[in-house]
């Protein structure tokens, strides 16, 4: 336990008769850091650690200091969320409330879960998308992603919200022009895999294809270019040609719905 700290300079006067420092006088010690290093402290256990709540959880019961530092905003804002996924299964309820606790720190990752969940799961679409654009505008790739393929799903059924669709889903994919078609890809693939794993835990729906978007009038849209190993979706597709970037998100469009 952090708040254990051992004296390696041997025995001292006033700290008992075989010298041992006190579990008061530890805790003297530790109250007299200043409170931010704590916070400090506790934020990056939370950060790295690879079972974040039950770590935290055992600091704010070993003394007061750390229970008043594991409240802080910044350790929720930290807190690993995606390494307590088994909590999904075993304590559904509890993994929601910590989901919300985390969020309301400004925590994108339990942000964009707990959008998905509201959205995928309870059918609260309007809270589902205050979360998700939460996440997105702390910078969270896979919630942009998200909010985008959402839209793009809604807009098949009603044309005339593509356009918005594509703006949400241009400013999530843009990058420095010096990045490359490549570069660009391999972020696509990533964020989509992030996508679509969190999706295959999260529910057991299908999300189902609102419609099969209008096949392009041009005949060359959609066609293989060339066989690389850094394909548009990283797993051993086809480089494409697409006449526009409508095609060319209806084509990721169906990709994603395809891989969950």
């Amino acid at each position: 336990m952090l708040c254990q700290i051992s004296n390696s300079e041997g025995p001292q006067e006033g700290k008992g008769r075989q010298g041992r420092t006190s579990s008061t006088d530890l805790d003297m010690d530790i109250a007299g850091l200043p409170s931010d290093i704590l916070v400090e402290v506790t934020a990056s256990i939370a950060t790295r650690s690879a079972t974040p709540l039950s770590d935290i959880v055992n600091l704010r019961q070993s003394c007061k200091v750390f229970r008043d530092a594991t409240a802080a905003r910044k350790v929720g804002r930290c807190m690993a969320v995606h390494r307590e996924w088994r909590l999904h299964w075993w304590d559904k309820a509890r993994f929601l409330s910590v989901l919300r606790r985390c969020a309301t720190s400004g925590n994108p990752e339990a942000s964009y879960i707990l959008g998905l969940e509201e959205f995928c799961n309870r059918r609260r679409e309007a809270s589902g998308l205050r979360h998700l654009l939460q996440a997105m505008e702390h910078g969270h790739a896979a919630a942009a992603y998200m909010i985008g393929m959402i839209t793009l799903h809604d807009s098949l059924r009603s044309p005339g919200g593509a356009e918005q669709a594509l703006e949400r889903l241009d400013c999530f994919s843009s990058a420095p022009a010096s990045a490359g078609p490549s570069r660009t890809r391999r972020g696509m693939a990533s964020v989509r895999r992030e996508a679509v794993s969190v999706m295959r835990r999260l529910t057991l729906r299908r999300w189902r294809m609102a419609e099969p978007p209008t096949p392009c009038a041009n005949p060359w849209c959609g066609k293989v270019e060339s066989k690389t190993a850094e394909a548009w979706d990283g797993d051993g597709d086809d480089e494409r040609w697409f006449c526009s970037r409508t095609c060319w998100w209806k084509h990721e469009y169906c990709n994603f719905i395809d891989k969950i």
